[in-house]
C-alpha cells in the first residue's frame, strides 16, 4: 500500500508513510486464497499471516486456519501458511492425497531451498530470526541441528564450525539483520559464512519510508498486531531515530506529540490503517 496524506486536529499534524502494509505479492496471495474459498472449503495447517484483520477476513470466508489433518477430510484444499510449514510436512501430505496449493512467499520458498543447499555443502546452519515466529520455526524445522539467532546472546553461545550457512526470517528490520550478519563474521572470522540476504523487499521500502518521516514527526503510530514481527522491526526504526513509538495496543504513549506519522506492519489491511488513522484525527 503506498500512499501518504495528511490530516490535522486539534493543533495535531497527522501524515501516513508513503509506503505502508501489504505489498503487492501479499495481496495476490490474500486473493488466491479468496478465489479458493470460493470454490470450496479450505484449510490451513497454521496461521496465513499473523495478523487480527487478515485472521477476520479468512472466517468470513470460511477458512479453517491452524487446522489439524483431521480438518483436511473437511475440505477441498489445504494451502500453506504465507510464512510457510516444513518441507517435510509438505512432501507427507502430497503423498497422503491431499490437494496442496502452496500460497508460500516467494521469499520464504528461496530461504528454505538455501538453507537445503547450505546443509548439503556441510555448514552448520543458521536462520537470523525470533524464537517464537512461525516461519523462523519453519524454516529451521527440516535441517536438525540449525540454530535461530535472535540477538548477540544466541551469537556467543554459538559453538565454532569451519563454515556456517545462514538465511533471514522475511519480515525482520533490514538493519537488524545486517548488524546481527555483521556480529557472525566478527565472532568467527576464520570460518566460512555463506549468508543470504532473504528479506522481503517490502521490509526494506517500509523501513525507508518511514526514516523519512521521522525527520518531521515526534512520534509514530504504527498499525497491525503488537508483537508482530513487521510491527516490532517498524518501532525499532522509529526508536532509533529518537522518536516516540506506539503500536496499536499503547496508543495513549503519543499523548503530547504534535506530530504523529503513521506506518504499518507487512500483514495489515488498507481499512485498518484507515481506521486508525481516523482516530487519530477525531
Amino acid at each position: 500500500m503506498s500512499k501518504q496524506n495528511t490530516g490535522t486536529r486539534a493543533g495535531v499534524e497527522i501524515r501516513m508513510a508513503a509506503v505502508l502494509g501489504m505489498d503487492t505479492e501479499t495481496r495476490i496471495a490474500l486473493e488466491s486464497l479468496e478465489r479458493l474459498a470460493a470454490q470450496g472449503a479450505v484449510a490451513i495447517p497454521g496461521i496465513f499471516m499473523p495478523d487480527a484483520g487478515v485472521a477476520a477476513k479468512l472466517r468470513q470466508w470460511g477458512v479453517i486456519e491452524d487446522a489439524t489433518e483431521q480438518d483436511f477430510r473437511r475440505v477441498k484444499t489445504v494451502a500453506l501458511p504465507y510464512g510457510g510449514v516444513s518441507g517435510r510436512d509438505r512432501r507427507r501430505w502430497k503423498e497422503e492425497g491431499w490437494r496442496i496449493v502452496d500460497t508460500r512467499s516467494t521469499h520464504v520458498r528461496r530461504a528454505q531451498v538455501t538453507l537445503g543447499l547450505l546443509k548439503l555443502e556441510g555448514a552448520q546452519t543458521l536462520v537470523i530470526g525470533r524464537h517464537d515466529d512461525p516461519e523462523t520455526m519453519a524454516l529451521a524445522a527440516d535441517y536438525p541441528g540449525t540454530i535461530i539467532l535472535e540477538d548477540t546472546t544466541d551469537i556467543a553461545r554459538l559453538h565454532y564450525a569451519p563454515a556456517f550457512g545462514a538465511v533471514c526470517q522475511t519480515t525482520l528490520s533490514p538493519r537488524r539483520v545486517a548488524w546481527l550478519s555483521q556480529q557472525l563474521r566478527m565472532r568467527y572470522r576464520d570460518a566460512r559464512l555463506s549468508f543470504l540476504d532473504t528479506l522481503s523487499p517490502g521490509m526494506a521500502t517500509r523501513e525507508r519510508s518511514l526514516e523519512s518521516l521521522c525527520d518531521w514527526c515526534d512520534g509514530v503510530l504504527v498499525a497491525g498486531d503488537p508483537g508482530e514481527s513487521s510491527v516490532e522491526a517498524l518501532l525499532e526504526t522509529v526508536r532509533r531515530c529518537g522518536k516516540t513509538a506506539a503500536d496499536e495496543g499503547d496508543m495513549h504513549a503519543l499523548h503530547g506529540c504534535r506530530r504523529i506519522a503513521v506506518a504499518a506492519g507487512a500483514f495489515v489491511l488498507p481499512e485498518r490503517v484507515a481506521e486508525l488513522a481516523g482516530k487519530l484525527t477525531r
